[in-house]
């Protein structure tokens, strides 16, 4: 079969895949690990540039094995290694038990493995210690490299286009939920996809969180500092089938996903004129983000940023209301984004972690009122030198529509 892959479709230059393979050797020598064996789809694609079935081992000096189950010749053009065709995870504990001595130390991301998984490597690999390497290996992938940072760049200007077009979609008796269908029909529309994949999230998630007045500031299960009303029991948060009122909050936190990388942002409207409680919550968030940005270079501490931002919100008026209603605010004010969500980095309640260049965070900023909540969140990458670059360039105000 020939693969005529569009122009659109675009594959990870052999180039990347090598340096990332040469980063996950320095890994397992850091690590004490002989090498890593990898199942997450997600994984399987940033090695291997394909994210058909099946497995990556790669070793302590960064040489790549590919399997795949399904579909290998898929996969094959997809990637610019050579792929192995298997039936099963036997035929690749085989190759594994014959590529590392006894005792050997094999790293496996354990916060995605299932656990009969994890069992059945144990019992097809019973000479090898498997190592739970999901922490290190997390952080690896939370540092971008450049054909990451561009994917990231184009799905935050798509997204720039997309919140355009809010003011058409915003209207007045409209449900959450259908306003919240309209605005990801036009990113479909665009080559946008309503995915958004997460690291071992306690609810799944989703990309139509726009939830509106007192209601949105109900908070579930989700770690988020409010979470809306949603449509059932079975799926309590999110847009519900409530219609946008006149004057009230209406909050758009949406992660778009291009090529497979996600931002995430969150703007906030309202129809009519806003309360002069809210516009003081949004220039609250305003210079909360204006201080993370200052101080978002590399060396940074994670937890010294978040309490700069405590701090900034304390000192404005808005401290009890920040990230949350009490017994229920979130410890972060930035979380990982791209391949996933839920992942790190994160700027993080007392975390010594470092910031990094080539980081991409997510400012997840917040302020939980009775009338609503209020919300700012731009996706950043962290620079080598100067300001952190922002990539969901969209207008950092409250709209009145």
């Amino acid at each position: 079969m020939k693969w005529n892959f569009p122009p659109s479709y675009r594959l990870v230059p052999r180039e990347a895949l090598e340096a990332r393979a040469a980063r996950a050797g320095a890994l397992c020598r850091r690590e004490g690990l002989a090498g890593l064996l990898l199942t997450c789809n997600t994984d399987v694609y940033y090695l291997a540039g394909t994210m058909q079935q099946g497995a990556v081992l790669v070793d302590d000096q960064g040489r790549l094995q590919i399997f795949m189950r399904r579909h290998q010749e898929r996969a094959q053009a997809e990637c610019p290694f050579a792929v192995t065709a298997v039936k099963g995870y036997s035929q690749i504990a085989e190759v594994i038990n014959e590529c590392f001595p006894k005792g050997a130390a094999l790293g496996v991301a354990l916060d995605v493995m299932p656990a009969r998984e994890y069992l059945g490597w144990v019992g097809r690999l019973p000479d090898l210690e498997l190592s739970d390497a999901c922490q290190p290996w997390l952080e690896l992938k939370g540092v971008k490299d450049q054909v990451e940072l561009d994917a990231l760049t184009r799905c935050g200007a798509l997204t720039a286009e997309l919140f355009s077009e809010l003011p058409n979609i915003l209207k007045p008796g409209k449900s959450e939920i259908q306003a919240a269908g309209e605005f990801l029909a036009v990113a479909m529309k665009r080559g946008g996809v309503s995915l958004v994949r997460s690291r071992s999230s306690y609810m799944d998630m989703y990309s139509w969180h726009l939830v509106s007045g007192p209601e949105a500031s109900w908070p579930s299960a989700v770690d988020a500092p409010c979470s809306g009303v949603g449509l059932w029991p079975s799926f309590p948060l999110g847009a519900s089938l409530k219609p946008l009122k006149t004057n009230e909050p209406i909050i758009v936190d949406v992660a778009i996903c291009l090529e497979g990388y996600s931002t995430d942002q969150t703007r906030t409207y309202c129809l009519g004129k806003a309360s002069p409680q809210l516009m003081r919550a949004h220039r609250c968030l305003e210079a909360v983000e204006a201080e993370i940005l200052k101080r978002l270079k590399p060396g940074a501490i994670s937890g010294e940023l978040f309490d700069a931002a405590v701090r900034t919100a304390e000192a404005m008026g808005m401290g009890q209301f920040f990230l949350g209603r009490p017994g229920h605010r979130i410890r972060f004010v930035g979380h990982g984004v791209g391949l996933e969500l839920g992942a790190p980095p994160y700027l993080l309640s007392g975390s010594q972690a470092v910031v990094q260049a080539g980081q991409v965070y997510a400012l997840e900023l917040k302020i939980v009122l009775d009338e609503g909540p209020i919300g700012l969140e731009n996706t950043v990458a962290v620079n080598d030198q100067g300001s952190a670059t922002v990539l969901s360039p969209i207008p950092n105000r409250l709209f009145e529509l």
